[in-house]
């Protein structure tokens, strides 16, 4: 297949995985419409140290400019490009891992900029692992922006040194970097480990990343957290688009059979708001004591960010919308599993 061309979809009848090489990286992107997006990171890929041996996109059926942008940029690096018209992200992933040509793949996502040495510290790592879980940190622009990035995301300066109180925090609450909830921004594994996962799972429309992953360390896996792989990566800019993100996210998880985390969520809310309302002067403070605790390492992260008044009241309101969010689609998953609901595949990116 020569470089830039744009072939037609690839069927699993044309999986290459007995012609796949184990020296090279094939670098994975699905796309829909997002030809800025795109632009920006194939330009990361090109300037990475450790040149990657081929990058695979796969285009979901784009009509806002990306082909001629792939066609333009197939003669820079080593690209190649499949149309999926209607693909989910996992179904377009799987025919780019099908597709690709050598035995390590790794992956990211249009809208994110990989740093220059995000390659080579996969490179490093997958020396003795089966399984490289990448990180990432939030560009930030807004305030609002800022406040996701202080209350709802993994810090990547917390992972060399974390206090005793942010570990508890992590542990508790928060979301950390592990490699059973890699994402699809950051993530590099070998084929074998795909098909013994089962690919990613294509009945999901949400949250296919981190279902993978747990699906790849579940199944015995050697993984690695390679905290050098790092990409940066920008949130959604309104609180409903992140609202609507959130939802999405767990009306797949729990169609998928995750249910326990969202009860917990949802009788750690429903509990404190009982507390607040019938529990008098002593069950207010409860309350306020769970929501302080709940708040505080966000609180914190932006006070050593430098972050003003500007972002701070915007993050319990920001964890907030996270957990409602994630209990209201919690509740729709529960009914599309007793109505036997049909998953939906989005016009783009979950």
């Amino acid at each position: 297949m020569r470089s830039g061309a744009y072939d037609s979809a690839v069927s699993p009848a044309s999986s290459q995985a007995g012609q796949a090489r184990a020296d090279g990286i094939s670098v994975v992107v699905t796309v829909l419409d997002d030809r800025a997006a795109l632009a920006d990171l194939l330009d990361a890929l090109g300037a990475q140290t450790r040149t990657p041996e081929e990058v695979v996109v796969v285009d979901g059926g784009s009509s806002d400019g990306t082909r001629e942008l792939l066609e333009e940029r197939g003669a820079r690096i080593s690209l190649r490009v499949l149309v999926e018209p209607g693909v989910n992200i996992s179904a377009g992933r799987n025919a780019g891992v099908r597709a690709a040509a050598h035995e390590w793949i790794a992956v990211t996502d249009a809208g994110c900029r990989p740093d220059p040495g995000w390659l080579a510290a996969i490179d490093a790592a997958r020396a003795d692992a089966d399984f490289v879980a990448g990180v990432y940190r939030v560009e930030a622009e807004t305030a609002l922006e800022r406040a996701l990035a202080d209350a709802l995301y993994p810090a990547p300066e917390e992972l060399e040194r974390p206090s005793c109180s942010v570990r508890l925090w992590q542990r508790a609450f928060g979301k950390r970097f592990e490699a059973a909830s890699a994402t699809g921004r950051s993530m590099a594994f070998t084929r074998a480990v795909w098909e013994r996962a089962g690919g990613f799972p294509e009945e999901l429309y949400a949250g296919e990343d981190v279902a993978f992953s747990r699906a790849v360390v579940g199944s015995g896996a050697k993984a690695r957290l390679a905290t050098r792989a790092a990409v940066a990566w920008r949130p959604r800019m309104t609180w409903g688009a992140n609202a609507q993100m959130y939802r999405t996210y767990a009306r797949g998880d729990v169609r998928r059979g995750s249910v326990a985390t969202h009860v917990l969520r949802a009788g750690a809310w429903l509990g404190t708001a009982a507390f607040a309302l019938a529990g008098g002067r002593a069950g207010r403070l409860l309350a306020a004591a769970w929501f302080a605790a709940y708040t505080s390492v966000p609180l914190l992260r932006a006070r050593a960010r430098g972050h003003g008044p500007a972002v701070v009241w915007r993050i319990p309101l920001a964890i907030a919308m996270k957990d409602l969010s994630q209990i209201q689609g919690a509740i729709l998953g529960l009914l599309d599993r007793g109505r036997r609901v049909p998953q939906p595949v989005p016009k783009r990116r979950a």
